[in-house]
């Protein structure tokens, strides 16, 4: 680890450029991502892609903020460190058990967000039942409410004497 507090700068573009200079967060919005080259000095390439569950980037119209964590577990550096306000704030290098929690609830939230792989098969093999099946009533069809019987009570129907 260089320092305990690092402050960064970070550039807008579309593209993220092929020479990253160091100490600076390349941000695309177009193609949703931030791209750094590693802040422990290692020059390695960090892309963090943003999503709503992936890194989330906040400009507050001078710095920017990206969180959760950036642990580059699998670089030699195994550096570890969040970006708050173009400050880069360094912790502790990640156990291997506190990795593998991470990526597993990494993992488990795409899956609620996404769908898992189980879950997209059998929407297709839905659809497809759907496409092979008997035509679909039309849309006024199914928005038509169902009718009452003539002995269902109407409980907004004013009272008898």
């Amino acid at each position: 680890m260089k320092a305990r507090w690092v402050t960064i700068k970070h550039e807008f573009v579309e593209f993220i450029p092929k020479q990253r200079q160091e100490g600076v967060l390349y941000i695309s919005i177009p193609y949703a991502t931030a791209v750094h080259n590693c802040f422990c000095g290692c020059g390695l390439k960090v892309v963090t892609p943003i999503s709503p569950v992936g890194w989330k980037l906040t400009f507050d119209g001078d710095t920017v903020t990206l969180s959760p964590s950036v642990g580059s577990s699998s670089f030699p550096c195994r550096s570890h460190y969040f970006i708050r306000r173009n400050t880069v704030v360094w912790c502790r290098s990640m156990s291997q058990d506190e990795i593998e929690w991470g990526r597993a609830r990494d993992r488990e939230a795409r899956d609620r967000y996404f769908g898992t792989r189980d879950d997209l098969s059998e929407t297709r093999k839905a659809k497809r039942r759907r496409r092979s099946g008997p035509p679909s009533p039309g849309p006024s069809r199914r928005l038509q409410r169902p009718r009452r019987a003539s002995s269902d009570v109407d409980l907004h129907a004013p009272e008898e004497t």
